[in-house]
């Protein structure tokens, strides 16, 4: 008979609860196991089962989304849930089965072993929700985009090329119009913008001499309506994500704030939404460079407003993923592959991202030194992670990032330099001459 494993008890009243798509299994104390249906009335019944077992607290993996309706439910019934990353409750392999998940569960939980997961309250988990759904429309909308070229391209029109994207306002005026049956070069010329009317249009007239067909008409068309199905989702998604601000800002203080910056891809229709994320969040996070109003919005979602859960900027940075990795053991130490970013440091590397070849700002400077040395990966890495201090410097001291410039971070860095180099010359007996300094 196996030998049963044991840990030191650091929760008491604590259960394991292994969830899937049919069934959940429960253990109240690492040997008895319950199982329940995942329907509502089964989940009042396994809240009822935990209270006449004393259980105060719970622990639970995020698989999917089965766990979104119990977590909530047994929040509200009293019992506290832990949200675990099921990467930190595997098991060694051969012995994986529900009914040991949820006794493995509870034995990690009450050993004080398990982190919490961050998981956003009330209205902020809905804006989470509704953030992300318009995401996965853009990215489906955006094959239909692709769909419109390959027909585009069956024709020989050459729009993708001369246009940087033919879902703008001028490609889809262009693509409306021939499908309404206009083939004149000029009148399809004469909808673009005036910039790409003074700047690329031969091109575009000769982009425009194609062979037109019936066929490829028709799946161009097909593909242009659906697309227009998807613009009109987001802009209906738009209008409740802007309700949710809405309710969620009404009692927020008004935020002194700067010029909202542009958005370039995707911007959403949301009346005031530079003044409402400045109000919900107490300060104007788009100080900060990279992060624009849509940006805040996204990280709302993903990191929440209160900073208080994480006890020092350090912790905030290895939650998402952002901190490099290390491993030691005796003398030998080297850095390992971490774990992949969670969406809230993707958001952030997609931010610093922007900023690679920016020429205004110290982080930008600092990525540019780096990649030199390593490569575009760690130095997006890096800057993702001057980012997420930055954020949550703002959050936690309520004050505007103040950008030092290009200028001051060369200044520090060659101030750095000169203090190496008078050390190293210190230490083989040499003397920088002045002129040497000055150079």
């Amino acid at each position: 008979m196996a030998k049963e494993t044991t840990f030191e008890t650091v929760h008491q009243n604590v259960a394991g609860i292994d969830i899937g798509a049919e069934q959940i299994f429960v253990s109240p104390d690492g040997k008895e196991v319950v199982s329940f249906e995942t329907f509502t009335s089964s989940y009042y019944a396994c809240a009822v089962y935990l209270k006449e077992r004393g259980v105060k607290k719970v622990a639970m993996e995020a698989t999917g989304v089965y766990w979104i309706a119990l977590y909530f439910l047994l929040e509200e019934l009293g019992i506290l849930v832990c949200l675990v990353n099921p990467k930190e409750t595997k098991q060694v392999k051969g012995r994986k089965t529900d009914v040991r998940d949820c006794q493995w569960i509870q034995k990690l939980f009450s050993a004080g072993i398990l982190r919490h997961s961050f998981i956003p309250q009330g209205k902020f988990m809905e804006l989470r929700h509704l953030v992300r759904e318009r995401l996965d429309i853009i990215s489906m909308g955006s094959t239909y985009v692709n769909k419109m070229q390959k027909c585009l391209e069956l024709m020989n029109i050459k729009l993708p090329e001369v246009l940087s994207q033919i879902h703008g306002t001028s490609g889809i005026n262009m693509i409306k119009a021939i499908l309404s049956g206009n083939r004149d070069s000029n009148y399809l010329l004469s909808l673009c913008d005036e910039r790409i009317q003074k700047y690329k249009g031969e091109k575009v007239l000769k982009a425009l001499e194609g062979r037109y067909n019936d066929t490829y008409l028709f799946m161009l068309e097909q593909n242009m309506q659906l697309w227009d199905i998807h613009q009109n989702q987001i802009k209906k998604i738009d209008g409740e994500i802007s309700r949710l601000l809405d309710e969620l800002s009404v009692d927020k203080e008004e935020v002194v704030t700067g010029k909202a910056k542009a958005v370039r891809h995707h911007a959403p229709k949301i009346p005031g939404l530079h003044a409402t994320m400045a109000r919900l969040y107490g300060v104007d996070l788009t100080s900060i460079p990279g992060i624009n109003d849509y940006t805040a919005l996204r990280l709302i979602g993903e990191t929440g407003v209160d900073m208080s859960r994480f006890p020092t900027v350090k912790s905030f940075v290895n939650w998402l993923t952002l901190s490099p990795k290390s491993h030691r053991s005796g003398k030998m130490k080297k850095n390992v592959r971490g774990m992949p970013c969670n969406v809230a440091g993707q958001i952030f590397k997609q931010c610093a991202q922007s900023l690679l070849n920016s020429k205004n700002n110290a982080i930008g400077s600092f990525m540019r030194k780096l990649r030199g040395r390593k490569d575009s990966g760690i130095a997006i890495k890096a800057g993702a992670r001057k980012l997420a201090i930055a954020y949550y410097n703002t959050l936690t001291k309520g004050t505007a990032y103040v950008e030092e410039g290009t200028k001051r971070y060369e200044d520090q860095l060659q101030r750095r330099e000169m203090a190496l180099l008078k050390k190293m010359a210190k230490k083989y007996n040499m003397q920088l001459s002045e002129n040497q300094i000055a150079a």
